[in-house]
């Protein structure tokens, strides 16, 4: 028996956000793999992928909008459904595939073998509609309780021009006075970047902020 094993699958529009799910799942699953290819070739290249394994995804929603089309995604589900490969959402957890596995189970429901696929579909569907509802009620609750927040005389976001002391950005700053050639070390600013592994508009602001403190003194 070949071992299960743990592939990631990073959607486009964490790409651009720089999102961290792969390096925190990392931290919890070693073994995790990041599959590098597009939404086009994911359906084909489960057939590298071992049976009972997972494939974890940071957003429904997200991954949806990577397909060319809701079927296509839909094809991809059913396809781990027969394959016995799981899918986890993690922001989203009704959409996981092995939630879909349990209701079948749970309420003894075998379908015809032609409409397999068809009755995962729509149990998906029934699962996304409460995953939307999920988001956009905790979404909803934040507003309101910034709202009341607000209402109530409380400092919403941070004083403009203001520096504010954050540990995580202290030390960030001095790998920044360490390693940047604008100041005591060798590297690029793209290079310098890639180390740190931060987004670029926060390299650049702590920068400024470098500048603007040895200027100051």
């Amino acid at each position: 028996n070949r071992a299960m094993k743990r592939y990631y699958f990073k959607t486009s529009e964490e790409e651009k956000k720089n999102g961290k799910t792969m390096s925190n799942l990392f931290e919890l699953y070693h073994d995790i793999q990041l599959v590098s290819v597009n939404s086009d070739e994911l359906t084909q290249y489960l057939s590298r992928i071992d049976w009972r394994s997972k494939i974890y995804f940071c957003d429904y929603f997200m991954t949806l909008k990577d397909f060319r089309n809701e079927e296509d995604f839909f094809e991809f589900y059913v396809e781990c459904f027969f394959r016995h490969i799981d899918i986890y959402f993690i922001n989203t957890p009704e959409c996981n595939l092995s939630f879909i596995r349990e209701l079948f189970e749970t309420l003894d429901v075998k379908p015809p073998e032609r409409k397999i696929g068809e009755y995962v579909i729509r149990c998906l569907k029934c699962c996304a509609e409460q995953a939307r509802f999920s988001k956009e009620m905790s979404s909803n609750l934040k507003r309101a309780a910034l709202m009341t927040a607000k209402k109530n005389g409380s400092q919403i976001g941070g004083v403009k021009g203001a520096v504010y002391n954050i540990p995580k950005a202290d030390d960030m700053k001095k790998q920044i006075v360490q390693y940047s050639k604008t100041f005591d070390g060798t590297y690029s600013d793209i290079e310098l970047i890639e180390k740190l592994d931060i987004p670029r508009a926060t390299y650049y602001k702590y920068k400024k902020e470098i500048k603007d403190k040895k200027q100051t003194k």
